[in-house]
């Protein structure tokens, strides 16, 4: 709180700075742009008719006039060598107000006429994204910080639903037209975000807050200056740019979930750290200091049964750890969300120094109590139905905790000179407690009971940080040197998960399973990634006098990861009954180590035994420490050749050379590595049908690298999913061939009508795969295939009647079909259970549809603004069937959220967003002859959140 009363006043004091400099003048700031190709327009003269008021655009092709005297009848003029000259009249410049007026000027190729234009200032952000769109080389959608707001998006992940083609899994991992998540490459800024999950290839961008993000932009087909590494998308999350002047913004909310909010009788959690509320642990998670260390001998209890001393350091061991096995109730408050942010634009050496730095915190409570989970399986071929291995109420409540920090600066030296400097920090914790109860019929009796319980604590970290320059040479015709270089690393850390299971025997008994001993799993993951890239682009003229460029580039990134995992377990001696049915009891310092003497006699001879309750032991397996490093090395060259006027031809190639290796502590086993060297063609073709409306055509090949988890040989045990991951060490590389057509029609600003389709071909995909043993591991299998067509728009609906003028209809529809060919040995595996087994299934998470559609209210000039969103997506594979039984897919969970907001003034707004009205259940399933098997089932519950803003 005192954090907060510290910010309020700071800010009151950057007001009244602020009003005590107004002037009683206006500004006016935007872009100029080559109407072709949608380029800056460099050097152009932007001044206002009769008077001095004036300034010239520069490498990025903004310009800026402050300090200008109210009027409402300017005439702004704009010139530059090349291009027609542009009138625009009647503009109003307003006191105390910046006018954003974006230009896009005519090539001047036959004469050299003046056009003259109204006014019209560019506020909407989404019509600035598509006309972005219109003029980009690539097949791209995009999300701006205007659209999330309307839907209520929290992060980047949950932005990412409102995308053509894209869906969300998991709430984290971005899934483009049914591909996982291994096609997509994730990025900020243009620097590729490192990933903080060893199973997963791409970046969790639930990381990322949405006050952070100016747009989302989504590349679908490849251009040479790219990366190589996807197929579904290139995902670049841009952060928010500093404003022309001072801007100060600041926000909180509260939420509540009747599920979860004040509720004593459903959430659950266990004892949090001090530092939990920001989202890092203090320290208490970690493992016990006298067992730190790795190379730490635990002795076994056999040793420890004949000899004190031994005794006493198992002893000494096993009471290291605390006794809170199990979660208890909780009732969780609100849920909150806060936000400031400051930028501004000054002089410093008489040159424009721009600035923002913001910073963003929220926690977020969840629960359910109604879930299910269960595992059917297929234990004979033909058998009339599935078996369920066991069948459990499911319990599950989460803590989470995820802030931000933002600081951006960037230094115009000249007007052809910009560098840049971002700084990105992101901090994440999740507490979670899962509690299960019911049937385990695989070994235990209809009449007992089973339980388990999961208190698992994550903590990620994000940090980039980025330095760019962009760079004119004017007496080289404007040759455009571009470079960026970042590092940036990321962290995962899981303290100290435990897991108890146990059983109440109908006599009310209550055991421990043996099989599934209580344990305490630590595991830690860190990445670093170095990244530059270098780009030099040329502009010239063709024959016909229109613009077109040659580009060349260099690309280096490497990547180190380290990964290390440790397993205690607590072994019985003998198998140990409890009575009261606590399982906390059971750990007490009565029952854990050692509890008891006894004498007894061998040959005559009296000895001292040493009796242990609970024990702990370590499971070590040296192969589940890997280190791994990968570089990769890129060069390209491309053109972007205007054929005729309607024509545009943009095609090159990319060279890119792949060294990956992964090394683990037992050096038995073979060690991964990866070398390739790939030549990557690329050709998009743009017919302009008519201004404002595009025939897109591209063909591209790409490429999917396997992970570190995948070629780290060694197994890994999934507690409640009961299977075992494997790495295999000689994975290839996968190549994609891609196909993409595209026909849009930016009809108004703001505006697109869009219809898609695109192929691709996949050569030696990774799959994973199952074999006899109940082990998931990793394969190349001989091909896939995807394709499918996507249809978008966005309209408003004053053209049905100038009644719904003020209303905007968007929505977008994709429809998507893949096939992948099984495994030979899995296949052989599957049809020994289900002969008539088809050789084909779908991609993993692949949907056969996606559909989004939005309805928004918007009155410009009463501040008031509502909007109702609608996601669903098809059935989509969840998990390949182990043995014969059938594929676990995921049903269609339908989302409906509600925003209003309504700016009082113009300094204070509040918004209204009413999300999971629906309160659809997540559930994944499977069928066996015509008969529908639950695997997993839960909900969220709805959410009603008020937040209130302030704008300097």
């Amino acid at each position: 709180m005192k954090f907060m009363k510290r910010i309020g006043v700071l800010l009151i004091l950057i007001s009244q700075t602020a009003l005590a400099a107004e002037t009683g003048n206006g500004s006016i700031s935007g872009f100029i742009g080559d109407k072709e190709t949608g380029e800056p327009v460099i050097s152009a003269n932007v001044y206002f008719d009769g008077t001095s008021y004036g300034a010239a655009s520069d490498l990025d092709g903004k310009y800026f006039i402050p300090n200008i005297p109210v009027r409402s009848d300017y005439t702004l003029i704009v010139s530059v060598v090349g291009y027609v000259e542009t009138k625009i009249t009647d503009v109003e410049v307003k006191a105390g107000k910046n006018l954003t007026l974006d230009i896009t000027l005519q090539p001047e190729i036959l004469s050299g006429e003046t056009v003259v234009v109204e006014a019209k200032a560019l506020k909407n952000t989404e019509a600035s994204l598509l006309k972005e769109r219109q003029k980009a080389i690539s097949v791209s959608d995009a999300v701006s910080a205007e659209a999330m707001s309307r839907a209520g998006s929290g992060n980047a992940a949950e932005a990412m639903r409102q995308v053509t083609g894209t869906s969300i899994v998991d709430n984290k991992y971005v899934f483009i037209r049914g591909l996982g998540d291994r096609y997509t490459s994730t990025n900020l800024n243009g620097a590729e975000i490192p990933g903080t999950d060893p199973y997963k290839r791409s970046a969790q961008i639930d990381l990322i807050p949405s006050n952070l993000i100016d747009n989302i932009v989504t590349i679908k087909s490849f251009t040479p200056d790219k990366p190589g590494d996807f197929s579904g998308g290139a995902v670049d999350i841009r952060t928010k740019d500093f404003p022309d002047r001072l801007d100060v913004h600041v926000s909180m909310a509260a939420e509540y979930n009747p599920q979860v909010s004040f509720n004593h009788d459903g959430p659950i959690g266990y004892t949090s750290s001090s530092s939990d509320w920001m989202g890092m642990d203090d320290g208490s998670r970690e493992i016990p200091d006298p067992l730190k260390s790795d190379n730490v001998y635990i002795p076994d209890a056999g040793a420890a049964r004949q000899d004190l001393q031994t005794a006493k350091t198992l002893d000494r061991y096993s009471k290291a750890f605390n006794s809170e096995f199990t979660p208890h109730a909780v009732s969780p408050g609100l849920n909150q969300s806060y936000a400031v942010s400051a930028g501004n634009q000054i002089s410093l050496f008489k040159r424009p120094l721009g600035f923002l730095a913001s910073l963003s915190y929220g926690r977020n409570f969840s629960s359910y109590d109604d879930g299910i989970l269960r595992r059917a399986e297929l234990n004979a071929p033909d058998a009339p139905g599935l078996v369920y291995d066991y069948n459990l109420k499911d319990s599950f409540s989460n803590d989470e905790v995820l802030w931000g920090t933002l600081l951006k600066t960037s230094y115009k030296i000249t007007s052809f000179n910009k560098i840049s400097f971002n700084v990105i920090y992101n901090q994440n914790g999740e507490s979670s407690a899962r509690s299960l109860a019911g049937q385990y019929p695989y070994d235990l009796g209809e009449k007992d009971v089973f339980y388990a319980s999961v208190l698992s604590y994550k903590e990620r970290n994000l940090k980039s940080y980025q330095i760019e320059g962009e760079h004119i040479f004017e007496g080289l015709n404007q040759l455009r040197l571009s470079w960026q270089t970042s590092l940036s690393s990321s962290s995962q850390d899981e303290p100290d998960l435990r897991y108890f299971s146990s059983f109440k025997r109908s006599t009310d008994r209550y055991g421990v399973k043996t099989n599934l001993p209580p344990s305490r799993y630590f595991r830690y993951l860190d990445e670093d990634r170095k990244q530059a890239s270098l780009d030099l682009s040329m502009p010239f003229r063709n024959w016909t006098g229109s613009k077109g460029s040659v580009k060349i580039g260099g690309y280096m990134q490497q990547k180190e990861r380290n990964y290390r995992e440790r397993l205690f377990e607590f072994a019985e001696d003998p198998a140990y009954y409890y009575p009261d049915g606590n399982p906390d009891s059971l750990f007490g310092p009565e029952n854990v180590g050692l509890i008891d003497t006894q004498k007894v006699t061998i040959r005559g001879t009296d000895y001292t035994s040493y009796v242990f309750g609970l024990y702990i032991r370590e499971t070590y397996n040296p192969a589940s420490t890997y280190t791994g490093d990968q570089n990769i090395n890129a060069y390209y060259a491309m053109m972007d050749l205007p054929l005729t006027d309607r024509v545009r031809f943009i095609g090159g190639a990319r060279y890119e050379i792949t060294d990956m290796n992964l090394v683990t502590k037992n050096k038995s086993l073979a060690q991964g590595d990866l070398f390739n060297k790939d030549i990557l063609p690329s050709v998009n073709l743009i017919y302009i049908i008519i201004p404002d409306m595009n025939l897109r055509a591209s063909y591209g090949k790409t490429l999917a690298r396997p992970t570190f988890r995948e070629i780290a040989p060694y197994g890994s045990f999934d507690f409640m999913g009961g299977d075992t991951y494997l790495g295999y060490a000689n994975l290839k590389q996968t190549s994609i061939d891609n196909l993409d057509l595209r026909w849009e029609w930016f009809s108004r600003p703001g505006e697109i009508y869009a219809v898609s389709g695109f192929w691709k071909t996949f050569d030696k995909p990774i799959e994973r795969v199952f074999n006899r043993f109940g082990e998931n591991t990793w394969r190349n299998v001989d091909q896939a295939r995807v394709y499918g067509v996507e249809f978008e728009l966005r309209k408003r609906l004053d053209a049905v009647t100038p009644h719904l003028s003020n209303f905007l209809l968007g929505s977008n529809f994709s429809l998507v079909n893949s096939w992948v060919d099984i495994d030979k040995e899995e296949l052989a595996l599957i049809r020994t259970n289900r002969p008539d087994a088809k050789d084909k299934r779908p991609l993993q998470g692949q949907s056969p549809f996606l559909f989004n559609v939005s309805f928004t209210y918007e009155k410009i000039g009463s501040g008031i603004a509502a909007s109702l969103y609608y996601n669903v997506f098809g059935d989509r594979l969840y998990k390949v069937g182990l043995a014969g039984t059938p594929d676990v897919y995921e049903k269609p969970q339908n989302l409906l959220n509600f925003t209003f907001s309504w700016a009082f003034s113009a300094h204070l707004n509040m918004k209204f967003t009413a999300s999971n009205l629906l309160n659809a259940y997540a559930t994944q399933y499977n069928t066996y002859k015509d008969v529908e098997y639950i695997w997993a089932q839960s909900r969220q519950g709805r959410t009603y959140k008020l937040g209130l803003g302030y704008k300097l």
